[in-house]
C-alpha cells in the first residue's frame, strides 16, 4: 500500500478529506425527502400529537390508521420529543439521526484515538475518507431511519463488554447490556447485536456473565412495551408483524427453515446494487488479507465483526442495505488495522515483480470503493427539496377547502402539509 501510504502522510490527505466533509455538509442542504422519512416520521407525529402512534399514510392496512404497535418504538419516541421541541419538518426529523451520526465520530475517535491507540493520524485520515465517502452512511445519516442509533449505541455497547473481557469489572458488563437491550427497544434487528454479543462471551467462557447481561438487556429492552399495556395490545402485534405487506416473505417459507433460507440468501445483502458491491469487495479482501494477524491480535473484534455478518443472515428478514451499518464501525476498524498491519510488514504477501501485490490490489479496490461512492452520493446530494413546493400544490388544487379533505397522495406529500389536510393517505 506504498500508493496509499504516501498519500495518507502527506498534507494532501488532509485537504481531500476537509473537502469530503464539506460536500457531506453541502448534501445535508435541502436534502430531498425519502419515503422513510415520512413512513417512520408520520408515526412520530401522531404519537406527538394525540399519545399514540398510528398512521393514515398506510390506513387500511392491519388497523395501522387506530394503533401502530409493530415499530421502531425507541426511535419514534424520540422524534416525538423532537416534534415537540422544535415543531414539525422534515429536517427536525432527519436530524435525529444526524446527531446519532455525530456521536458515533466523537465515541469513534476517542475509540480508536484515546482509549486504545489502535490508530496512527494515517489510520484516522484512512477510516474517515471511508466514513464520509460510505454511500449508505452518507445517506442513512440524515434519515430518519433507526440504523445510525443502533449502529451508534450498538458501538457503545460492544466498547464496554470488550472492556468487561479484559478487566472483568461487572459494571462495564452491566451498562454493556443496557446499551445492547436499547437498540432492540430502536429497532427489533437490535437482535443481531445482542446475539453477537452473547455468543462473544460465550466464546470467551463467561458463562454466568451472561445471567447480569440478560437481566440488563432486558431493562434496555423495556421502553419497546410502553404501548403493550393491554392482552389486546400483543394481540395487535401479533397480527400487525404477521399480517404486514412489508413481511410477506415469511409466509414464503416455513418458519423451522426460516433461518438457514435467509443466510444461504445473504449474498444479496453485499452484491445486489453496485454501490455495495465495491464496498463489500473492499471489506472482503480486507479481511481476508488481515484474517490471521486480526484473529491473532484483535480476536474479540474480529469474531464480533463475523457473528454480525452470520447473525444478520440468519436474523434480519429483508436484505435491505442499510443493515450493514450495524457491523459498520468494527469492519472499518479491522480494515484500517489491515491497512496498518501492511504498512508495517506485519502481514507476508505476494509481489508481482517489485510491487507488493495485496497492497497493490487493496489501494486498487479502495479507488474502486472510494469513487464509486463518490459518484453515487454526488446524485443524491445535488437534487434539492423544499415543502414550498408541497404549499404550491396545496393551495393551487386544494386553497381553503383543504382542512375538509381527504387525499391520497405520495407520502412525502405529508412535509409539510400533514397540517393542512383532514387526512393524507399514500
Amino acid at each position: 500500500m506504498t500508493i496509499l501510504s504516501g498519500f495518507l502522510t502527506h498534507n494532501y490527505s488532509r485537504l481531500v478529506l476537509a473537502l469530503l466533509a464539506a460536500f457531506y455538509l453541502f448534501s445535508l442542504w435541502g436534502r430531498i425527502p425519502d419515503i422513510d422519512d415520512a413512513w417512520i416520521g408520520e408515526l412520530a407525529y401522531w404519537l406527538s400529537e394525540d399519545g399514540q402512534m398510528r398512521s393514515e399514510l398506510m390506513r387500511g392496512i392491519t388497523l395501522q390508521e387506530e394503533k401502530f404497535v409493530v415499530n421502531n418504538k425507541l426511535f419514534t419516541l424520540l422524534g416525538a420529543l423532537f416534534i415537540k421541541v422544535f415543531g414539525f419538518s422534515l429536517y427536525i426529523l432527519k436530524s435525529v439521526s444526524l446527531i446519532w451520526f455525530l456521536f458515533f465520530l466523537l465515541l469513534f475517535y476517542a475509540y480508536v484515538m484515546k482509549w486504545t491507540r489502535l490508530f496512527n493520524r494515517s489510520e484516522l485520515i484512512f477510516s474517515l475518507l471511508i466514513i464520509f465517502s460510505f454511500t449508505y452512511l452518507f445517506k442513512f445519516s440524515f434519515l430518519y431511519r433507526p440504523e445510525v442509533m443502533m449502529m451508534t449505541l450498538g458501538f457503545a455497547g460492544y466498547i464496554l463488554l470488550e472492556k468487561y473481557l479484559i478487566n472483568k469489572k461487572i459494571a462495564y458488563l452491566f451498562i454493556s447490556g443496557l446499551l445492547f437491550g436499547l437498540t432492540c427497544a430502536t429497532h427489533l434487528n437490535g437482535l443481531i447485536l445482542v446475539a453477537s454479543a452473547v455468543a462473544l462471551l460465550l466464546w470467551n467462557r463467561r458463562f454466568v456473565s451472561i445471567l447480569t447481561f440478560g437481566f440488563a438487556i432486558a431493562i434496555g429492552f423495556s421502553p419497546f412495551f410502553f404501548d403493550l399495556t393491554h392482552r389486546a395490545d400483543f394481540e395487535l402485534w401479533y397480527h400487525q408483524f404477521f399480517e404486514s405487506p412489508a413481511l410477506d416473505s415469511i409466509a414464503k417459507v416455513p418458519v423451522w427453515i426460516k433461518p438457514l433460507s435467509n443466510l444461504l440468501r445473504e449474498y444479496i445483502r453485499y452484491f445486489y446494487k453496485i454501490e455495495i458491491a465495491a464496498y463489500s469487495v473492499f471489506m472482503i479482501a480486507s479481511l481476508v488479507t488481515g484474517f490471521h494477524y486480526l484473529m491473532k491480535h484483535h480476536r474479540n473484534l474480529m469474531l464480533f465483526a463475523l457473528l454480525n455478518i452470520l447473525f444478520t443472515g440468519i436474523i434480519a428478514m429483508h436484505k435491505s442495505q442499510q443493515y450493514l451499518l450495524l457491523n459498520f464501525p468494527y469492519v472499518l476498524i479491522l480494515i484500517s488495522l489491515t491497512f496498518k498491519a501492511l504498512t508495517e510488514k506485519r502481514i507476508k504477501q505476494f509481489r508481482f515483480g517489485n510491487l507488493p501485490a495485496v497492497s497493490l490490489l487493496l489501494t486498487l479496490l479502495f479507488a474502486a470503493f472510494f469513487f464509486s461512492s463518490l459518484y453515487h452520493n454526488s446524485l443524491l446530494a445535488v437534487q434539492k427539496f423544499s415543502s414550498d413546493q408541497n404549499r404550491k400544490l396545496a393551495i393551487n388544487y386544494a386553497g381553503e377547502q383543504a382542512s375538509q379533505m381527504n387525499i391520497v397522495a405520495p407520502m412525502t406529500f405529508i412535509f409539510n402539509e400533514i397540517e393542512h389536510f383532514n387526512r393524507i393517505q399514500g
